[in-house]
């Protein structure tokens, strides 16, 4: 599996990078945020913009919405020092705005065009098992002529699929050309938490061709978040001010345990 190095930053090489989610609703919320982020054990961020659109005027237009965050990026690109991914999760997978796809891909491609982003996360899928092929496509080839690297990602808080479907999700975004891919699905037994990370391990060993993010959400899968590098998983999610997804961890104890773990199995190695 190939390495991805931004600045210097280098995923997939060492333990797993943690980033740390900024959610403030508004942009003086979100600066403060980032201030506080400087003091964690954080390698990068995440800035989950939805919480600020969920927060804004809901009659303002795409190409409003989009010149706005556009203006707090540029504000949170000179306050931080690390790579920044944005992220506009909908509520369809979790997120805190509803949004057409139509203007769901303007907005992204406004951000990507604006070259302040080092990554985008866009959601692979419309539905569950549907993809639009060509759309994606065009957008990462617009993101990539602008210098910004796409993250795909797909998330299931219905419950996990069985471990031929996880693998088939994989594919499907591998297949699509990102630079980066994420999976994050809800498990509801212990079986559920050793189906994703079997299958994280066979597109570590076998099928991967991309760096990607392997997570089981929620307290059962909380694990995950701190062994899953060893199966290839190269950043995990730290909670900042507040969580973003069920199940994270803040950055100290993460932190923490990331080093423990990892220097046990060295250990045990030797």
């Amino acid at each position: 599996m190939k390495t991805l190095t931004i600045g210097d930053l280098t995923l997939g090489e060492g333990l797993p990078k943690i980033c740390v989610p900024l959610t403030g609703e508004s942009q003086e919320d979100l600066l403060e945020e980032a201030r506080q982020v400087k003091k964690l054990p954080c390698q990068l961020v995440e800035w989950r913009a939805d919480y600020m659109l969920a927060a804004q005027d809901k009659t303002a237009v795409a190409g409003e919405k989009a010149e706005s965050l556009k203006q707090t990026l540029s504000r949170l690109r000179t306050e931080l020092d690390m790579p920044i991914i944005f992220t506009v999760r909908t509520a369809a997978e979790g997120g805190q705005v509803q949004l057409t796809r139509n203007d769901y891909y303007q907005l992204n491609q406004e951000i990507a065009q604006s070259k302040i982003a080092d990554f985008i996360d866009l959601q692979a899928f419309e539905r569950p098992g549907a993809v639009n092929e060509q759309q994606v496509r065009n957008f990462i080839k617009i993101a990539h002529e602008n210098g910004t690297r796409v993250l795909l990602s797909n998330h299931d808080f219905q419950g996990t699929p069985e471990l031929e479907e996880l693998l088939t999700r994989f594919f499907v975004m591998q297949e699509l050309g990102p630079d980066l891919m994420k999976l994050a699905v809800m498990p509801k037994t212990e079986d559920d938490v050793f189906n994703l990370l079997e299958v994280a391990g066979l597109m570590r060993n076998q099928y991967g061709e991309i760096p990607f993010i392997a997570i089981s959400m929620g307290a059962l899968g909380a694990g995950t978040r701190i062994c899953g590098g060893e199966f290839g998983s190269v950043i995990t999610f730290a909670a900042g001010s507040r969580e973003s997804a069920p199940g994270q961890l803040s950055a100290e104890a993460l932190s923490k345990y990331l080093i423990q773990y990892y220097e046990k199995g060295k250990t045990e190695r030797e």
